[in-house]
């Protein structure tokens, strides 16, 4: 304090000069509206260059934190990428390498949340319900095959009956030769199942495929079911005793597609008259 007081009173006659010169100044300013505006513009431009340099100061020391955060959203962006391109391979598979009558039907991708394969009825979970336009009885395949039908959904997710399941006939053909028939779980084994009423005129091989009819409105004709590991036939038979090797692998399924027919009502409605 006592060098403050030394200060001003060594510089008192400096000190009341520019006081004199600041009240001129302020007076010429305010008494005149050129240098009034010419003022206001200045030290809004020196404000705003502050305000300018204290902003890119912040935004400096705020780098890690800003390349951080965008490291993470890329992170996230890629892989969402990634996985629309995973569901978009596994759709196209199925639409193109598979042959499908695609014709009136949507698909609806889905992931897995809980899948059982070793049970006498086994059951499937997904993450799509009724807000996703799936409702009971829609099929469910993925690009390998045949997975099974929804049994019933709720808003958010849905239950599939899989094709593991005793109670489940599937209407299916002999690719080869163009042959009705039914195949059916026989609850043993989660990679094969018995493929039904195969006349004995028809020719059988091993390795021939068998894939959906169609005729049931629920899966796509083509749909690949599996193909024939054995085949044989008694001679008192009418039909031959096949085993089908699925070519759904159910212990591994991720990603799903839900198949809307956007015919299906149209053609129930029309069979019921029938009855």
């Amino acid at each position: 304090m006592l060098r403050l007081f030394q200060f001003i009173v060594r510089y008192q006659a400096f000190l009341f000069f520019l006081a004199l010169e600041i009240f001129c100044a302020w007076l010429v300013i305010r008494n005149n509206r050129y240098q009034n505006a010419a003022f206001f513009n200045s030290s809004n431009q020196i404000a705003g260059g502050i305000h300018n340099l204290n902003s890119n100061i912040s935004s400096y020391f705020d780098l890690r934190k800003v390349n951080d955060q965008l490291v993470f959203d890329n992170a996230r962006l890629q892989a969402d990428v990634n996985l629309l391109q995973d569901q978009l391979e596994q759709i196209q598979s199925a639409k193109a390498a598979n042959n499908l009558d695609i014709g009136n039907y949507q698909f609806i991708p889905a992931k897995v949340i809980n899948n059982s394969t070793r049970r006498a009825t086994n059951f499937i979970t997904i993450n799509k319900g009724q807000n996703h336009q799936i409702l009971p009885n829609m099929a469910v395949i993925n690009s390998q095959g045949i997975v099974g039908k929804i049994k019933s959904a709720s808003g958010n997710y849905a239950t599939v009956t899989s094709i593991l399941h005793p109670d489940v006939l599937t209407s299916a053909l002999l690719k080869e030769s163009n042959t009705l028939c039914t195949v059916k779980w026989d609850g043993r084994d989660p990679r094969t199942a018995q493929v039904l009423y195969v006349p004995r005129h028809v020719s059988v091989s091993v390795g021939d495929s068998v894939i959906c009819s169609g005729y049931n409105a629920v899966y796509p004709q083509g749909v690949p079911i599996g193909v024939i590991s054995k085949a044989d036939i008694k001679e008192e038979s009418t039909f031959y005793d096949i085993e089908l090797t699925f070519s759904t692998v159910f212990d591994q399924l991720s990603f799903v597609f839900v198949v809307s027919n956007n015919m299906k009502m149209e053609k129930d409605s029309l069979e019921s008259t029938l009855n």
